[in-house]
């Protein structure tokens, strides 16, 4: 407990941050995944690319980062080459928080590389970003993908916003952000995957509970604030 208060005071480099009420999975039934709703789903090329990137982050399973630290992205392929990395940079392979996730999702599934396009769209267009919440005067390619307030930007201008009070039309592969503060501001972020149960589906994310990236039935745990689908 006196970890979790630690980090609560914290002001947080990233806005992926550990709520004081963690995620509590124990006590919940677990059935069998509903593979009739799952092939109900016909998903695209895109969508399945995202997907695959998402189970590649699960097989990684890098652990979550409690430090939340500023890191230059020196690594490239899992490799440290020493140096600033841009584009490709990343923070080493064997941790991260949530965003993490979908850099290294959309990158490893062939989408997107997420450091680069958000470079370049600040870049063009700085003013549609909360970039003052961080008093940022110029972008950041070690840091600014890996902010969810930023990342949740730039999928409401690059993909397509899916009705988060629909549940029944989120499918695998959209990328789900939550509110966990109340406060209005993004700070949770993850993607969901083709495990659905009790018509429930399942996210892949990446959270101080357990530690490491993880598919959880966390869909209910913290508002909702975006829903979004690659085009």
């Amino acid at each position: 407990m006196k970890l979790i208060l630690l980090l609560i005071s914290i002001v947080f480099i990233f806005s992926c941050s550990k709520q004081e009420v963690k995620s509590d999975n124990t006590n919940k039934t677990v059935n069998k995944t509903d593979s009739t709703l799952l092939n109900k789903t016909t998903l695209t090329e895109n969508q399945k690319k995202v997907l695959d990137g998402a189970k590649k982050c699960l097989e990684a399973k890098f652990s979550y980062d409690m430090t939340m630290g500023y890191y230059v992205c020196t690594y490239k392929d899992g490799e440290n080459t020493g140096s600033r990395v841009f584009p490709g940079g990343d923070v080493a392979p064997d941790m991260g928080v949530c965003t993490d996730v979908i850099v290294r999702a959309l990158r490893w599934g062939g989408v997107c590389d997420l450091q680069e396009e958000i470079n370049n769209d600040l870049k063009a267009n700085w003013s549609d970003y909360p970039m003052k919440r961080w008093s940022a005067k110029k972008p950041d390619p070690n840091i600014d993908q890996r902010r969810v307030p930023v990342q949740m930007v730039w999928f409401e201008k690059y993909w397509q916003e899916i009705n988060p009070e629909k549940e029944s039309d989120f499918q695998p592969g959209d990328v789900v952000a939550w509110d966990m503060n109340g406060d209005g501001w993004g700070d949770h972020i993850g993607i969901v995957s083709d495990k659905i149960v009790n018509g429930v589906p399942y996210l892949i994310h990446n959270f101080p509970d357990p530690g490491y990236v993880a598919e959880e039935d966390v869909l209910h745990e913290w508002n909702i604030l975006g829903v979004y689908r690659v085009k």
